[in-house]
């Protein structure tokens, strides 16, 4: 499922016992589950938590342009940037994994277990 994402810049980022991308189109991007980013240098993994800010290679998604967001029927979201590098959260057995919110009310949230709630945005 694609998540209508492209060409949206990463604007703000928040480190604390979660992990949230703010893009420039009015979206959200909420981690609460272990997540990797693949980039050209190898691949690191990180668990949401406060220290992750102190990360180079997440400072660097800042300001970066979103070229591909989708989630595959497992549940797994990943998130292409301009740079090629790639953020991927697996769903987690036990909570949500993750969320993507964004105008007029859409929101796709992993639930435990892989299933998916969504809600589609409004017109306006």
């Amino acid at each position: 499922m694609d998540l209508g994402l492209q060409g949206q810049l990463v604007t703000t980022q928040t480190f604390d016992y979660t992990v949230s991308f703010e893009t420039n189109g009015g979206c959200e991007l909420r981690i609460e589950n272990e997540y990797i980013l693949q980039t050209p240098h190898g691949t690191l993994s990180f668990s949401p938590e406060p220290s992750n800010a102190d990360s180079e290679p997440l400072k660097s998604l800042a300001e970066q342009s979103i070229s591909h967001a989708s989630v595959e029927n497992d549940g797994t979201l990943g998130v292409t940037f301009a740079n090629g590098n790639e953020l991927r959260v697996q769903p987690s057995p036990s909570y949500e994994a993750w969320t993507v919110a964004g105008p007029r009310g859409m929101k796709v949230v992993c639930m435990p277990g892989e299933e998916l709630a969504i809600w589609n945005a409004t017109e306006a």
